[in-house]
C-alpha cells in the first residue's frame, strides 16, 4: 500500500519572470491608453447630416426642442406665416412679434468680407420652441434659400434662424446662420446658464486657404458671438453625388 502523498513546495518564481510579466502588462496598458488617445484625436468623416450633427455636438447635451405649429395666411397687408410668437412676412421678408407687430432686427452671421447671405424662402420648413433649464429660451426656425446650395434633391445648405427671448416674449433680434447640413437639432447647451451653442460649417473668407470653416457660436438673450474652431474642414460641397466632409484635427 503506498504511503501518504506529500505536497511538494512550489518552486519560487524567478524575479526575471515577474519583471517580464509586469513589463508586458504595462506595455499592454500603455498601448490601450495610446490607442484611446489616438482614437479621440482621429479625424471625423461625416457622410450625411446626422453624422455631421453628432460629430459637431460631441458630448454636450442637446437643447430641448418642441415643434411649433406654423400657419400661413393672407390679408389686406400681404401674406404671412405665424410660428408661435413670431410672424414672418412672406412678401417683404422679415420677422415681427405676432402680438404688437414690432419688427425684429435680423443679424446675419458670416465670414468677414464674404458675400451677403442668399435670399431666404420666407416659409419655414421647420419651427421649434427652444427650452433650456426648464424655461423658454427662444425659437429656432429652419429655411431653404436661393443661391448657394439650392440644388434640389442634393441641397445641403440650410438657413437656421435663432430668436432668443427676453422674458416671455421674443427679443429684438433674430440671428441667421447659413450652414452645411445645419439644423435646429445641432443646438447644444452652452458653458454658462442661458447660453446655447451652435457649431456651423460655413463659407470661409474669400481669400482663405480652405473654402469651408467651422465656427462655434455662443448665443444668449444678449446676442451671438462666433469663435473659429481650430479643426480644418475638407470636402467639396458642390459635388451633387457625394457631400462627405472630413473634420481634421489640428
Amino acid at each position: 500500500m503506498p504511503g501518504p502523498s506529500r505536497l511538494l513546495p512550489k518552486a519560487p518564481v524567478p524575479v526575471s519572470a515577474l519583471a517580464s510579466s509586469m513589463s508586458a502588462w504595462v506595455a499592454v496598458s500603455l498601448a490601450g491608453v495610446l490607442f484611446t488617445a489616438c482614437a479621440a484625436q482621429a479625424d471625423t468623416v461625416a457622410r450625411n447630416a446626422t453624422e455631421l450633427r453628432d460629430a459637431l455636438r460631441g458630448n454636450a447635451p442637446a437643447a430641448v426642442l418642441e415643434p411649433l405649429k406654423t400657419e400661413g395666411w393672407c390679408g389686406p397687408q400681404g401674406c404671412f406665416v405665424d410660428a408661435g410668437e413670431l410672424r414672418i412676412d412672406r412678401d417683404k421678408g422679415g420677422f415681427a412679434r405676432a402680438e404688437g407687430g414690432k419688427k425684429l432686427q435680423v443679424v446675419e452671421h458670416k465670414a468677414l468680407g464674404g458675400d451677403a447671405l442668399p435670399d431666404l424662402d420666407w416659409t419655414p420648413t421647420d419651427a421649434y420652441r427652444v427650452m433650456a433649464g426648464g424655461q423658454r429660451w427662444g425659437s429656432c426656425l429652419e429655411f431653404s434659400h436661393a443661391g448657394v446650395g439650392k440644388s434640389g434633391t442634393f441641397q445641403r445648405w440650410t438657413s437656421v434662424v435663432l430668436v432668443p427671448f427676453n422674458g416671455a416674449a421674443p427679443g429684438a433680434t433674430a440671428h441667421r446662420f447659413v450652414g452645411y447640413w445645419t439644423g435646429c437639432d445641432s443646438l447644444v447647451t452652452g458653458a454658462t446658464t442661458g447660453t446655447l451653442s451652435l457649431r456651423v460649417v460655413e463659407r470661409s473668407e474669400p481669400k482663405a486657404d480652405k473654402p469651408l470653416r467651422l465656427v462655434a457660436y455662443q448665443c444668449s438673450a444678449r446676442g451671438c458671438e462666433g469663435q473659429d474652431d481650430r479643426r480644418a474642414v475638407n470636402g467639396e460641397p458642390g459635388n451633387a453625388q457625394d457631400g462627405t466632409l472630413t473634420i481634421k484635427q489640428p
